[in-house]
């Protein structure tokens, strides 16, 4: 029977790192991308709806 050894922290760190993805760039991409959806959408309602003359 073998008998393993477990696995001891060598050094914990704060802060973050910048080669690992983080969910603050997802966060940020869905935010602007759902403000410029919503500005799309405004600006197709007002065309779609303007008085043709």
């Amino acid at each position: 029977m073998k008998l393993f050894r477990r696995g001891r922290v060598l050094q914990a760190t704060f802060g973050c790192n910048p080669n690992s993805s983080s969910l603050g760039v997802d966060v940020t991409f869905l935010l602007f991308g759902a403000v410029f959806a919503s500005a799309m959408a405004v600006l197709l309602g007002s065309l779609l709806r303007r008085d043709r003359r």
